[in-house]
């Protein structure tokens, strides 16, 4: 068997088949891609185990003020300049090839971070914090517009998945990181983790930057298949985007519904991956490192949903389309009772039995996460991803700096973190109902799509 022969086999083993005939530089452009994510992302919650070893060293004591100063108002500034930064990114990837936007977006993400670990007062470490949504708020629309280029609808979910689970395993790491660190030195270990979590992002920034190049905008579609290369480039009508695409975005039904379950959906994930490690250590009396243990035995279940999500997601789409959307609101739905449950536990906290709830609530709540993004390819165009996922941003992942700060405001108005934390998780139930309005709208959304897409390419050919 050929050694092209071969890597395609085993590509294929591990769902990823289509990538093989993209040729040796895509592959190693995905890993990048992958490797960038994963400490892009790995940064984002080496703040949680430490809430209380940070505030210390800028002398902050009091409880309220470290939940609003570290919780609260450090999220809602990384919050306003990432989503502005997304946004905007939209409109620059009509204007600018990918590649130098990826590179951009981790230097100015990742020089931040490695500063925050030399931060000398908190006033500094806010302004290095909010900078650092540069990066993530950059990043999330780029990636994922990358990889939907190299992949087709019978692969999205499946190469969505490997990339979220990029990303998740990043915010694990560094939550494992940061709770290591934090626990052998209370005093610096916290700053050793983000100095730790950045360095790596340069090595893979510059084996991309030298050796990789960005896939065909659309070439993995079949109605632009036919098409040079050429014709499909960043200047191409095909692939421009205009006010008349962005108002498309809007009009989309579907595209409303992922709006719609975003919004409510980041709450509960800011009390998960920011306050949970120190509900744990201060509400349970656990131990530092135990806390964190228990954080990363969700984390491990979030990691193992996110990737079979991905999977079991891609399966039900190609069995039947209306299963996907079924599949991702019940299992919001349904997420919400074992991860209430963490919040109650009391004395069977740290037992073989809690440590299973955690895994288990972290598999139920994560499988949504690749099939929302994988959806949002399949029902907009090319030139439409990158500001859709722009726009995504703002209500999913940089919601993950909305939610703290949705946390942390409830928790002004009730004091008792048990009640704040239960109401924040029940911003679920809106979010899993919206799952219903897109399984409503997703299939003529999409078949629009593919009519546009075979319009626009009969256009390009009559002009060529």
């Amino acid at each position: 068997m050929s050694q092209p022969t071969s890597k395609k086999s085993l590509l294929r083993y591990f769902g990823l088949g289509e990538l093989a005939a993209h040729g040796g530089n895509a592959i190693l452009a995905f890993w990048m891609i992958m490797g960038m994510a994963f400490f892009l992302f790995a940064d984002q919650n080496l703040i949680a185990p430490n809430l209380r070893n940070i505030a210390g060293s800028f002398g902050i004591t009091d409880q309220k003020e470290i939940d609003w100063k570290l919780g609260g108002l450090i999220p809602i500034c990384f919050f306003v300049l990432g989503g502005l930064v997304s946004v905007y990114m939209g409109y620059l990837t009509q204007r600018f090839p990918r590649k130098p936007l990826v590179i951009g977006t981790v230097l100015l993400g990742e020089i931040p971070c490695l500063l925050s670990g030399f931060a000398r007062n908190y006033e500094e470490f806010l302004i290095l914090r909010t900078l650092t949504g540069f990066g993530l708020g950059g990043s999330f629309p780029l990636l994922f517009s990358l990889v939907g280029d190299y992949f087709s609808d019978k692969s999205r979910s499946t190469a969505a998945g490997y990339l979220s689970l990029s990303i998740g395993l990043g915010v694990g790491l560094g939550q494992l990181v940061g709770g290591s660190f934090g626990t052998a030195d209370p005093i610096n270990g916290w700053r050793q983790s983000f100095i730790y979590m950045a360095a790596p992002s340069f090595l893979f920034m510059l084996v991309y930057g030298l050796f990789c190049k960005e896939p065909v905008r659309g070439g993995s579609e079949k109605e632009l298949a036919s098409l040079t290369p050429d014709s499909l480039d960043v200047n191409s009508e095909a692939v421009r985007l205009t006010w008349k695409d962005i108002k498309n975005i809007f009009q989309s039904k579907t595209n409303v519904g992922i709006f719609m379950q975003g919004i409510p959906g980041c709450v509960p994930w800011g009390v998960f991956f920011v306050f949970l490690n120190d509900y744990y250590e201060f509400s349970y009396g656990l131990p530092k490192d135990q806390a964190s243990a228990l954080v990363i035995f969700a984390a491990l279940g979030i990691f193992a949903g996110t990737f079979f999500g991905g999977v079991i997601g891609q399966k039900l789409y190609d069995t039947n389309k209306k299963f996907l959307p079924i599949f991702c609101g019940s299992s919001i739905l349904l997420g919400i009772i074992p991860t209430i449950y963490l919040l109650y536990a009391k004395n069977i906290a740290g037992s073989p039995t809690f440590i299973f709830i955690n895994i288990l609530a972290g598999i139920i709540i994560s499988v949504t996460g690749p099939n929302v993004r994988a959806l949002i390819i399949n029902v907009n165009p090319p030139k439409s991803r990158s500001s859709m996922f722009a726009l995504y941003n703002l209500t999913d992942n940089l919601g993950n700096g909305l939610g703290p700060a949705m946390a942390a405001l409830i928790l002004t108005v009730l004091p008792d973190r048990t009640q704040a934390f239960t109401i924040a998780i029940l911003f679920w139930i809106p979010c899993g109902l919206a799952w219903f309005y897109i399984l409503k709208n997703f299939k003529h959304d999409e078949q629009k799509m593919h009519e546009e897409l075979a319009a626009e390419a009969s256009r390009i050919k009559r002009t060529a």
